[in-house]
């Protein structure tokens, strides 16, 4: 059976254009090769055109490019300034956050130390209750009154007057109120409820805390009652710059009782949490708040400068059209010189350090092979004519710069701009760990010269070197933080008990002991003197921890010194009175050695923290009391030009010539055994070295060994 079809194709003519021409075909196999001419006739026609027209294809594709990166670049500025808004709003709402949590942990600081003072005094009168409470207080405006109810009672309150109808109130009356009370007694920390209406009127909050004493007769704790602080809310909301005319934020704020993101909005639009607000958790002895910022009138759909943005792009725009019609016309010449630039490949290739060589177009020319080195994973990047963005965006995908790991973006576009300016060195991590120093410069004609150097040994050593001075700084400051605090409440309960004879209880006990036994009983002996010898104990323990807050102190003013944090309040300060003051100091102990001890200033006047020089006038004096067993010590001073020389003369044991420097160096001394007989860490001179050279001074030393030191220090005169 033969069958007989036709191909209906178009066909190009000699004059170039389509004509439609009926081809009868009798088989398959010609119609094959007639479809097969055709498509070669039309690829080698559209060749022709797009050859004939390369000029304005260009143009087209150059203006597509323009208005896609117009749009894309709009966005990414709306994106980014929304970005950059909410980051310096979340610093607003971050302080405002900090000034909340602030305010309240003082409150509840307050509160813990009433609770201290009843677990001490159970027994507490109104009056002693007044003092104590007024000594915390402190005329703080924000507090409406601190109570105490004994069984759930109040009995005390301060202020009296303006607080008279509190008195008396019964917790067990208000289910509202005492079941806070229940949280309170049951978690034993300071619980914080409200806001909340106040008995006395108003809204506050309340600062709760249970009392714990100990039953004299079975020795057990029991629940004593309850101490509140009730807080003003309005003066609270203003003191922390909630009610601030200039903040540019709307805020709310829920966790009414401490109930985080479940309790109520107490504070502010309860809109501003559906609003997509910035979060920041407050923190509260017991529980949270949550509070929610936004900025005044919303969130922004667009770039603070978009006008301008789009105004200068479309500028931009007309002037790369009108730029790329410029550079076409560049072409053969751009030629040339690349062909002159590849005959110095082989001086190239003799660098150590790797070199590569950009356009003035940003397309990539050359480079030697220590430069391939470096960029293993973009090495078959560097083909001419790859502009620097690609090479470097087909970097960023590959992995090749691991700082710009979840930063794409933002690291290409900083990366573009220093290739551009070219007038800048910068560092560069590689993937394999190294680090380069990148040095690139602008040629006469505009092309980009790169130099890349191994720096990773240099790099390495730098960050050893300052991660273990940060870390040593860091320790230092936390870790004399952390034992200040205990230290400071360790004297303060040592100094009452030195003075337990003071306490009411004490004499209390001893006047039932006279009623009893009549005064001057043997059992009033004994226990004097074991109170006695209790005190003479607690001022041993007090002595040493002076001695170890003094070391704490010093170790807190290195780290502070090492943080550059360290900062001077000069005056006008009359040496006479602050070498007098001194020497006044360390009489007793210069006596008790039987040394003289005085001095030889001469009325002068210093520019100086009177603080920070009396510091290093203790330090020296106090030094050379220690280390001098017989002889005389004396301060002496005399002007050398604009400057007030200071010198503290002993005749000690003296210091090696050897350990003259040695002895400002931090954590040194001039002979360990001085700090077995002395203590101390080592610290003392380095601090009072820094201290003047803080004042723009010098300090050294010069010691005869065992004839005595000198220590020297100058400081600017004050200004007459």
């Amino acid at each position: 059976m033969i069958v007989s079809f036709a191909i209906y194709s178009p066909k190009l003519t000699g004059s170039g254009l389509m004509q439609d021409e009926y081809y009868p075909t009798l088989n398959a196999a010609e119609a094959g090769d007639k479809q097969k001419l055709t498509r070669e006739d039309t690829r080698a026609f559209f060749q022709g055109v797009v050859r004939k027209n390369a000029n304005s294809l260009f143009l087209i594709y150059l203006i597509v490019s323009l208005v896609i990166i117009g749009v894309a670049v709009d966005r990414l500025l709306a994106s980014r300034y929304l970005s950059e808004l909410r980051f310096s709003l979340s610093d607003k709402t971050n302080t405002i956050r900090a000034e909340i949590e602030g305010n309240i942990v003082a409150k509840s600081l307050l509160t813990r130390g009433l609770v201290a003072s009843i677990e001490a005094n159970p027994d507490i009168t109104q009056e002693e209750y007044a003092n104590l409470a007024a000594k915390l207080v402190r005329d703080d405006p924000e507090i409406l009154n601190i109570a105490a109810a004994p069984g759930l009672v109040v009995r005390y309150v301060y202020p009296l007057e303006p607080n008279k109808g509190v008195l008396g109130f019964d917790y067990r009356t208000s289910p509202e109120q005492l079941e806070a009370v229940a949280r309170t007694r049951a978690s034993g920390q300071t619980v914080v409820a409200g806001p909340l209406e106040l008995v006395q009127g108003g809204q506050g909050y309340i600062s709760r805390s249970p009392v714990f004493v100990t039953d004299r007769v079975t020795g057990d704790t029991v629940f004593w009652g309850i101490v509140s602080v009730v807080v003003d809310l309005q003066e609270f909301y203003r003191n922390t710059g909630l009610l601030s005319p200039d903040l540019p934020l709307e805020v709310a704020i829920r966790g009414r009782d401490g109930l985080g993101a479940q309790g109520d909005v107490f504070f502010g639009d309860e809109r501003v949490f559906a609003s997509n607000p910035i979060i920041a958790e407050v923190n509260l002895p017991f529980g949270s708040w949550y509070l929610g910022a936004i900025p005044k009138g919303g969130w922004p759909t667009q770039a603070e400068n978009f006008v301008m943005f789009r105004m200068g792009f479309l500028v931009v725009s007309v002037a790369s059209i009108l730029f790329a019609l410029y550079i076409v016309r560049l072409m053969d010449k751009r030629r040339e010189a690349e062909n002159r630039l590849f005959s110095a490949i082989e001086a190239i290739e003799a660098i150590d350090d790797g070199f590569a060589l950009y356009d003035a177009n940003g397309k990539f020319v050359t480079c030697n092979q220590n430069y391939k080195e470096f960029y293993k994973l973009s090495e078959d990047l560097f083909v001419p004519g790859n502009s620097f963005e690609y090479i470097i965006r087909e970097g960023v995908r590959r992995g090749q710069y691991p700082a710009a790991a979840g930063q794409e973006e933002k690291w290409i576009r900083q990366r573009l701009r220093a290739h551009k300016t070219a007038d800048t060195q910068l560092e560069q991590q590689i993937a394999d760990g190294r680090w380069l120093k990148i040095a690139e410069r602008k040629t006469d004609d505009g092309s980009t010269v790169g130099f890349r150097v191994d720096i990773t040994e240099l790099k390495n050593a730098k960050e050893a070197a300052e991660k273990a001075n940060k870390a040593k700084s860091d320790f230092l400051s936390v870790l004399s933080h952390e034992l200040r605090t205990p230290l400071t409440v360790i004297l303060g309960y040592t100094r009452i008990i030195a003075s337990s004879r003071m306490l009411p209880s004490v004499k209390a006990l001893f006047a039932a002991i006279e009623q009893d036994k009549g005064p001057g009983s043997d059992i009033e002996n004994q226990l004097g003197a074991v109170l006695d010898q209790l005190a003479g104990q607690a001022k041993r323990i007090e002595d040493s921890g002076e001695h170890l807050l003094t070391l704490i102190n010093e170790m807190l003013d290195f780290s502070t010194i090492e943080a550059g944090k360290m900062a001077l309040e000069r005056d006008d300060v009359n040496l006479d009175l602050v070498v007098t003051s001194v020497i006044e100091k360390f009489r007793l102990a210069a006596e008790q050695k039987s040394l003289r001890i005085g001095q030889q200033t001469h009325g002068e006047h210093v520019n100086a923290d009177v603080t920070r020089l009396k510091q290093v006038l203790i330090n020296l004096v106090g030094n050379a009391v220690k280390f001098t067993d017989e002889g005389a010590i004396e301060v002496r001073s005399r002007r050398v030009g604009d400057m007030i020389e200071v010198s503290v003369v002993d005749t000690g044991c003296g210091i090696p010539e050897k350990d003259s420097q040695l002895v400002f160096e931090e954590f040194q001394q001039a002979d360990l055994s001085s700090t077995r007989k002395a203590g101390g860490t080592g610290l003392g001179l380095a601090i009072c070295k820094r201290i003047i050279e803080l004042h723009g001074g010098t300090i050294e030393l010069s010691s005869v060994v065992g004839e005595g030191s000198t220590f020297r220090f100058t400081i600017p005169a004050a200004a007459e």
